[in-house]
């Protein structure tokens, strides 16, 4: 069963990637690992955004015809 999608529980854990990419981690294949991480995780946000911006359009355009 997928669980809702929750933009600001993925905002954090981009953040929490960020900050383990900041304090440095010696093994370059686990930066990079975290790197495909916080991209994957940027793309999920943005297509929840692409998606939600669209409802809203629909809902706007609803509401004034």
């Amino acid at each position: 069963m997928n669980k809702p999608f929750s933009l600001e529980k993925k905002l954090e854990e981009i953040r929490q990637l960020v900050e383990k990419m900041q304090r440095g981690v010696s093994d370059f294949d686990q930066q990079v690992d975290l790197f495909k991480q916080g991209n994957q995780l940027i793309k999920e946000c943005r297509e929840y955004l692409d998606k939600s911006e669209l409802k809203i359009e629909q809902l706007i355009k609803e509401e004034n015809d």
